[in-house]
């Protein structure tokens, strides 16, 4: 009977003892205007945003409502034959699950429902959410394919690179 009391306290101090040591692992916090410097300065002269949009038009177009968000940097260009757009949300704590829901909703009707110029076809499809927790990223960004030669194929294998390039910026912030 000692034995078994013995075993059995033994596993309950072993347990306490690596509940203990166990960490919760703490949210990075970064700068989400220090990130959108950095992706407008890797793309320079191909950052073709320059128009805030508003949060109505943020609600309208992927369902986000405002209490979701802590904070959010969302432009688009003033000209609507160039597609170019980068959302970047710092959901608040909990909502990254929401917000990521809402921005691949919006990239889902661009490439499924929207009409695009033939030019933005392969901008559009290459479009990309990126999450880390709480942030999340919309990002249809990078200079356009004006090869006159290029497939289509071709042209989307161009597009993809250019929004890699943003992911990668983007990622950086969180190693």
């Amino acid at each position: 009977m000692k034995k078994i009391f013995g075993l059995f306290f033994a596993m309950i101090m072993m347990t306490t003892f690596l509940i203990g040591c166990t960490t919760k692992k703490e949210a990075k916090t970064v700068d989400l205007d220090k990130i959108h410097e950095a992706v407008k300065e890797t793309l320079g002269e191909d950052y073709a945003p320059n128009r805030e949009l508003t949060m109505e038009e943020i609600e309208n177009l992927t369902g986000i409502k405002e209490d979701n968000i802590e904070k959010i940097i969302a432009e688009s260009p003033m000209i609507s034959v160039n597609v170019d757009t980068f959302i970047g949300i710092k959901a608040k704590e909990g909502k990254g699950d929401i917000v990521e829901e809402g921005l691949d909703k919006y990239r889902k009707y661009l490439v499924e429902e929207s009409m695009q110029y033939p030019m933005n076809i392969a901008k559009v499809n290459s479009a990309k959410v990126i999450r880390h927790e709480d942030y999340v990223f919309f990002v249809m960004l990078g200079k356009h394919d004006d090869r006159q030669e290029a497939t289509d194929e071709e042209r989307l294998e161009f597009a993809k690179e250019e929004v890699k390039k943003v992911e990668d910026v983007i990622n950086k912030f969180f190693e």
